[in-house]
């Protein structure tokens, strides 16, 4: 008449809240070191009145404020192209999340986990200082990278598992 459930049946049951709640912390640990390095950036170049850090001969900390997207491109764009940008990447950043919630693959949710945080990231910055704060200067001899930050490492990263995944986790499978 009445069902005992022993524990392992009650682990089964629980284990998807487990990685939800894992994917959760990831998420916010991920936005949080992400803006508390831009802040902690912003807090040295304003002591240092905005001059460029030399860290590497190769490497710099800078302050640039990119009102547009990816290399600095539609930065010229005006209000409505900071409002689209934000809106765009909280819209994207969530749809991801939600994906990688119940998303099973392994690395398929850390990919989605680590685009979502970095777009949400970017997003939050879009929204207090009116474009994403990069500070990141890589470069080699007089050749250098568009500035960065930890969220567009996040994305850039998110998208090189999920491609390397879909190309051959294919393989691996067949």
């Amino acid at each position: 008449m009445f069902k005992v459930q022993t524990s392992t049946t009650i682990m089964r049951k629980s284990l998807p809240y487990m990685y939800f709640y894992e994917c959760i912390a990831a998420f916010v640990l991920l936005i949080i070191l992400d803006q508390s390095t831009k802040i902690f950036v912003a807090k040295i170049m304003l002591e240092n009145m905005f001059k460029n850090i030399e860290i590497l001969p190769f490497l710099n900390i800078v302050f640039v404020r990119n009102t547009g997207i990816s290399f600095g491109l539609f930065s010229d764009s005006g209000m409505l192209s900071r409002y689209f940008f934000t809106f765009f990447s909280l819209i994207v950043g969530t749809i991801l999340l939600i994906i990688c919630l119940f998303t099973k693959e392994k690395l398929i949710k850390i990919s989605l986990l680590m685009i979502s945080s970095g777009a949400i990231g970017n997003a939050i910055d879009r929204i207090y200082f009116g474009g994403v704060i990069d500070f990141i200067d890589i470069f080699l001899y007089n050749f250098h990278w568009p500035a960065f930050n930890l969220a567009d490492i996040f994305i850039s990263l998110g998208v090189i598992i999920l491609l390397f995944e879909n190309f051959f986790g294919r393989l691996i499978n067949e």
